[in-house]
């Protein structure tokens, strides 16, 4: 009779598969809830009990998270009681005497890496690491030097730029080859001079940590040896997020042994924008032809029905692995898909399911909300607020205390009150005016001297000695500028008001700064004037004062949910991935919402949409309710879009189709509730990249459809929102429109309610 193995109990077939596999590469397909860390850590520890010295043993994960999960559970299968994993204690890369295997993150190892052998690159083993802000401070540096103009090109751009030259492992030598515009000549020269400040300075950024031990595996091949013959196993969690530096220091460790293990799931490749590149996990059978394959397809967390409608989403996109997904949970509710008329309706439809759940044994901590963008939270959060629901975001501050939002806030009280000294130091130098802190100081000073109020010492600021001429016209120049302000509260609706704001000081130059991250904040400040729409019925100066203290209650409310343990979550869907929740609702499923409308032009930014809508569904165990609106105000206009294509994708027999009217042709059925609205046949899949497209009724009233057929160069129209304008440009089923009231638009000729005139 063999020998029981332990490690193997409890372990599906496939499981036990991955386990006892011990040498040449591995590939395990791993579908979402299917166990992957179990078999993973099963694996490992399976090696060392046959025998294989932990220190011969690698495991690089994605996150500190993941490698300690992993480090637990194999210390406890292996009833380990004093375990000494080097990357813990910080002893030797290649101590024997560990009772643990190298477990850490591709920085975490490859900085010890570094630490011991970076010497052979002629650098000294004593740099230091530099984090975002110190990366920031010093690009600035290099482009003062280099006198660049950062209103031209931002260092956090430039940075982007560097850090995508760097997870492609290009260097700035090759990156000056494919400079293709004066823009990019200047971002490949500061990229040369960043490099050479980082040596001078004795550091190296995120990027460096991989990049750096890339080279040093090709620059110095008996060091790679050394490491080669250390780690004879090695395992990769999560390959469907290596970026191609990360695949080069896992190909180049592997390429001796060859005992390769990777773990991922090609369907959960969301962060190309990051780097990452699919093709890795993708091509991997390519590149080692004689690897096993293993697909572990039961899924431990989801009803069969969650899954039966991830699968039919996911299926749209070509080129991938087929997996069939199954749970042993055969029964549970449909699918929940909800129209609802439009953003504020969805927001107390997602309140009102929430509370619902509860009453059915749900908490609210087993709850989730997901969004495409950090825009939609305002609205759900509102929602929460107003109903006393206890809510906590993750990944993100809350709305209303967003930077970019606080600053406008603080505008917003000096107009209203100039003597909220607070408001008032929070953004006398945004956008920077070069009124710094020692500036202020000086002010101070004279001021306490004075004793006056700080307003007032800023109207006196030629009567402060230690100032010079050009600080005191900066100083009075901001004087002016709120002035006039106040003046055109008398007169202006918060929301008018905020708009001339915004234009007077250029706060939106100041933030989309070519980055994602400026990009989303311009997105805030625009969401904010949505929300001040709603106040301009109101008398001028009513409007402003309604707003701020409506506002200044709503983040009282914001104090007390923070201490509320059981509470809804909110995140966006790229936070939401490795986590998992008994109800998932899944706002904004509407044609450029998501899949966002930056992607819709690209093939293969809409199979990542696809990716992170399947991302999302399959994070429900029990619950998924799937929201759109027929109508939307987002980032400062209202839009009208079609539902979501994936949407259409979900099989009729899991879905439940719900609309709070059936009088509108977004409906998902007919007044018989029994066909589905012709608005939404699916898509061939990229047949054309373009939206969904939809019909309007009578009721919405916006006439004959425009449509690129019928749409031309110096035809006339009306939108629904900007009013007349003609159409300057009609490219690739794409109207640029300049409106009667000055306005430059381009809309998707298939979901625009346009009217030809």
């Amino acid at each position: 009779m063999p020998n029981h193995d332990p490690l193997l109990d409890g372990l599906n077939e496939p499981q036990r598969k991955a386990v006892e596999h011990t040498t040449g590469p591995l590939l395990i397909l791993a579908g979402a809830g299917s166990g992957k860390t179990r078999a993973l850590t099963h694996r490992i520890a399976s090696l060392i009990h046959q025998g294989v010295p932990p220190w011969q043993i690698l495991a690089v994960t994605f996150t500190n998270k993941a490698a300690k999960e992993m480090k637990t559970r194999i210390t406890n299968l292996l009833h380990i009681t004093d375990p000494n994993s080097p990357m813990d204690s910080g002893s030797s890369l290649t101590s024997q005497s560990a009772k643990l295997p190298v477990m850490g993150t591709f920085h975490s190892v490859c900085a010890r890496i570094l630490r011991r052998d970076i010497t052979h690159l002629g650098r000294d083993r004593t740099f230091i690491i530099y984090d975002t802000d110190d990366q920031e401070r010093l690009m600035k540096e290099v482009m003062r030097e280099l006198k660049i103009d950062e209103t031209e090109l931002k260092p956090k751009a430039t940075l982007g730029y560097i850090s995508r030259f760097k997870s492609e492992a290009v260097n700035p030598a090759e990156a000056r080859k494919q400079a293709t515009s004066e823009r990019m000549e200047q971002v490949v020269l500061a990229y040369s001079a960043y490099e050479k400040a980082l040596r001078r300075n004795n550091a190296v950024d995120f990027d460096d940590l991989i990049l750096e031990t890339v080279r040093l595996f090709v620059e110095v091949p008996a060091i790679l040896e050394r490491y080669q013959a250390t780690w004879r196993y090695i395992n990769v969690d999560e390959y469907q997020d290596t970026n191609h530096a990360q695949y080069l220091f896992v190909t180049l460790l592997a390429g001796k042994e060859k005992n390769l293990c990777v773990i991922g799931d090609p369907d959960q490749s969301i962060y190309a924008f990051r780097g990452a590149d699919i093709r890795n996990i993708l091509e991997f059978q390519k590149e080692y032809p004689n690897a096993a394959q293993i697909k572990l397809e039961q899924n431990y967390r989801s009803t069969q029905l969650i899954l039966t409608a991830s699968d039919a989403v996911i299926a749209c996109n070509p080129g991938r692995p087929q997996k069939a997904m199954w749970s042993s949970r055969k029964e549970g509710p449909k699918v929940l898909v909800n129209e609802v008329r439009d953003e504020r309706a969805e927001g107390e439809e997602v309140i009102r399911l929430a509370k619902q759940r509860v009453t059915e044994g749900v908490a609210l901590r087993e709850q989730v909300v997901l969004y495409r963008t950090n825009a939609q939270s305002r609205l759900i959060e509102e929602a929460c607020m107003h109903a006393g629901l206890p809510y906590r975001i993750l990944g993100g501050v809350k709305f209303y205390a967003r930077r970019e939002v606080k600053d406008i806030l603080a505008y917003l009280h000096l107009i209203m009150n100039v003597h909220d000294t607070v408001s008032l130091l929070r953004i006398i130098n945004v956008p920077s005016r070069k009124i710094g802190d020692t500036t202020l100081e000086k002010i101070q000073e004279w001021n306490r001297d004075q004793n006056l109020p700080l307003w007032e010492a800023l109207q006196n600021a030629d009567r402060v000695p230690a100032l010079n001429e050009g600080t005191i016209t900066r100083i009075k120049g901001f004087v002016e500028l709120l002035r006039d302000l106040q003046l055109s509260a008398q007169s202006l609706a918060v929301s008018a008001l905020t708009e001339k704001l915004l234009r007077t000081i250029g706060l939106e130059k100041w933030l989309r700064d070519d980055t994602e991250e400026g990009e989303e904040r311009w997105q805030n400040v625009l969401e904010l004037l949505s929300v001040m729409k709603k106040y301009d019925t109101l008398e001028p100066e009513v409007s402003l004062s309604s707003f701020l203290e409506e506002v200044a209650l709503v983040s009282e409310v914001d104090k007390l949910a923070d201490n509320n343990e059981d509470a809804l979550t909110l995140m966006t869907l790229h936070l939401c991935k490795g986590l998992e929740f008994d109800a998932v609702s899944i706002v904004g499923c509407e044609e450029n919402i998501f899949p966002h409308a930056s992607c819709l032009w690209d093939k293969e930014q809409l199979e990542e949409e696809r990716r992170l809508m399947y991302v999302g569904m399959t994070r429900a165990k029990t619950h998924l309710t799937l929201f759109c609106a027929r109508s939307r105000m987002l980032w400062g206009q209202t839009q009208v879009n079609a539902p979501s294509r994936f949407l259409s994708d979900l099989p009729e027999s899991v879905t439940e189709r719900r609309s709070d009217t059936v009088l509108s042709a977004f409906s998902w059925a007919s007044e018989k509730g029994e066909e589905r609205a012709t608005a939404h046949k699916p898509l061939e899949p990229y047949r054309q990249a373009e939206p969904t497209s939809i019909q309007f009724n009578q009721d919405l009233n916006f006439g004959e459809e425009a449509s690129q057929e019928t749409v031309e160069e110096g035809s006339r129209v009306e939108h629904a929102v900007f009013g007349q304008g003609t159409v300057t440009a009609v490219r690739g089923g794409v109207a640029d429109i300049e409106f009667d009231n000055g306005k430059k638009k381009s809309f998707a000729l298939s979901i625009a309610p346009l009217k030809i005139l």
